[in-house]
C-alpha cells in the first residue's frame, strides 16, 4: 500500500475518532450527569424533561446513552447478552450506601443482545 493512500485513510480514521458527544435537544444532559445517583435532587425537578426525551433514546446505542445521561448509577446483567442501566431521579439509601439499590425511583433503561435501547421505565410511576 502506498503512503499515497494511507495518509488520507489515517486522517479520516482521526477524523471520525473525535465526533461530538451526543446530545438530546430541549434536555440538559450536563445538570442530569452532575446529580449523581439523585443525590443532590436535580433529577427530580427534571423528570418532565427526562419523560419529555425518554422515546427518543430507543434505538440508540450504549455510548450515546452514556453520552446523553451520564454514567449508570447501577447496572444489571441479564440473559441473553441483555443489560439494565439505572439512573436514580431521587435521593435515597443509595446516597449512603452507594454498592447497593435503593427503593428511591429510577429510570431503568434496558439494552437488547445489539446493544439498543429497547426500553426504558421507572420502579414507580412518576409523580405530577
Amino acid at each position: 500500500m502506498s503512503i499515497r493512500f494511507l495518509v488520507p485513510l489515517v486522517g479520516s480514521l482521526l477524523l471520525a475518532s473525535c465526533s461530538e458527544p451526543a446530545r438530546m435537544e430541549g434536555f440538559d444532559s450536563d445538570s442530569w450527569k452532575s446529580d449523581k445517583a439523585g443525590c443532590a435532587s436535580v433529577r427530580q425537578g427534571m423528570q418532565v424533561d427526562f419523560e419529555q426525551v425518554r422515546r427518543k433514546l430507543y434505538g440508540k446505542e450504549e455510548p450515546e446513552i452514556i453520552d446523553i445521561l451520564g454514567k449508570p448509577d447501577g447496572e444489571q446483567l441479564m440473559a441473553r447478552g441483555q443489560r439494565i442501566f439505572y439512573y436514580y431521579l431521587e435521593s435515597g439509601s443509595q446516597c449512603e450506601q452507594k454498592n447497593n439499590l435503593s427503593e428511591a425511583n429510577r429510570a431503568e433503561v434496558r439494552f437488547n443482545a445489539l446493544n439498543r435501547v429497547s426500553e426504558i421505565t421507572y420502579l414507580r410511576p412518576l409523580s405530577n
